[in-house]
């Protein structure tokens, strides 16, 4: 059994989507999946997907922000959902014991049961609170460091086995409210930021394969690495699978045959539109728009997208 959780908003409901299907896709077991989201209504005709299969249940929980606390958002790429990770004691039941925690922008690709059982076991044993993937130590970004007031490792916190036993008998949720407060405007990504300034470095380290980052000049012989050896696929940063920068590449596939299985189309959002269709000139020219496996199924999926307004997608 794996107890599974999503942090999320509107803005993310289809990627939340095929982040669940691929991991049922690929872990048959009993899977216990919980969502905190800003607007749970606006997920409900996206969970049809999910409700029903064998094995799986869903819960769905609106995000109350009880104590008014300031959740900032300074990069763009961030929104309050990000923060939502933090709650997640007020919203699980006190019988759960070990949760996996993952973004939506995360597409699984193997069976992570082992893994997940043998981590929680190093968890529980080494009496940790959570493990994650480190991004970097003090030298690689002396002026977050400074800011967040760490000297040891930062890490990701897109992937997190979590031991929840450990996270209430140190009243975490508090003490990262207080963090958050303490940290004001020194706070750059957003929650994960205050996490890394409360831990500084005490959880166990993931392997890359736990949480291994999209490269989208990825070749042949790494995809081939990726599908048979990773297990959580993470896109990070700006270049997401959704949108034209992004979506043109190999290393997108994995994304894209989640949506075309569920859809029979691609999803394409178009935020910048005179920029996009740029890029899409250029990916045809060069080429590259054979990178992915429906070159001409995208190209009028993009056309389709045009047709409606700047923040239109296709589901």
């Amino acid at each position: 059994m794996i107890d599974l959780l999503y942090c999320f908003d509107e803005n993310y409901n289809v990627q939340a989507l095929l982040s669940i299907k691929s991991f049922i896709q690929h872990n048959d077991t009993q899977i216990n999946i919980y969502i905190i989201h800003k607007n749970p209504d606006t997920f409900l005709k996206y969970s049809e997907e999910i409700v029903g299969i064998k094995n799986v249940n869903l819960e769905i929980k609106k995000f109350e922000n009880k104590n008014n606390l300031p959740l900032l958002t300074n990069d763009a790429h961030y929104s309050e959902a990000t923060y939502y990770r933090i709650f997640l004691e007020d919203y699980l039941g006190s019988e759960l014991e070990n949760v996996l925690y993952l973004d939506p922008d995360i597409i699984c690709l193997n069976d992570i049961q082992n893994e997940f059982r043998t981590l929680c076991k190093i968890l529980n044993d080494k009496d940790l609170v959570l493990a994650a993937k480190t991004d970097g130590v003090e030298k690689d970004a002396p002026e977050l460091f400074r800011k967040l007031n760490m000297k040891k490792k930062y890490f990701n916190a897109g992937v997190m086995f979590i031991n929840l036993r450990k996270w209430r008998s140190i009243n975490l949720t508090e003490k990262l409210e207080n963090k958050i407060i303490e940290l004001g405007e020194n706070i750059s990504f957003a929650d994960q930021d205050a996490l890394n300034s409360f831990l500084d470095g005490d959880y166990l380290e993931l392997e890359e394969k736990l949480n291994y980052y999209a490269d989208h000049k990825a070749d042949s012989q790494l995809l081939n690495y990726i599908k048979k050896n990773v297990f959580f696929l993470h896109y990070v940063g700006s270049t997401k699978p959704w949108t034209p920068y992004g979506g043109i590449d190999k290393i997108s596939n994995f994304y894209h045959q989640q949506h075309l299985d569920i859809y029979g189309k691609y999803h394409i959002v178009s935020v910048h539109r005179t920029n996009d269709v740029i890029v899409l000139l250029k990916k045809i020219l060069n080429l590259n728009i054979f990178q992915i496996d429906k070159p001409v199924l995208y190209i009028i999926n993009f056309l389709k997208v045009l047709t409606k307004n700047n923040k239109s997608n296709i589901r």
